[in-house]
């Protein structure tokens, strides 16, 4: 018998996605808890900083926009600004 059968639908989705056990422990650990997460993984200043350094080192803009899903204008605003 599937042991999340009687789970609710939001742990039954996240069992699928992380699985069983790991749904149990976010749930004993996170449990009352209201989470978002944000659309993006990375912390928007790290992030920044490892463009510009990519950048420095001769990596185009366009093949960072490829590889932080952004456009090349959102990288070139971003190579812009100065650090923080």
């Amino acid at each position: 018998m599937d042991e999340t059968k009687n789970w609710h639908g939001l742990y039954q989705e996240l069992a699928r996605v992380v699985g069983p056990k790991a749904t149990k422990k976010l749930c004993v650990y996170f449990g009352g808890s209201q989470i978002s997460f944000p659309k993006r993984l990375w912390d928007q200043q790290k992030e920044a900083t490892a463009i510009r350094q990519a950048y420095n080192q001769g990596v185009s803009v366009v093949t960072l926009a490829r590889e932080h899903n952004y456009s090349s204008r959102t990288i070139r605003r971003i190579l812009a600004k100065p650090e923080a």
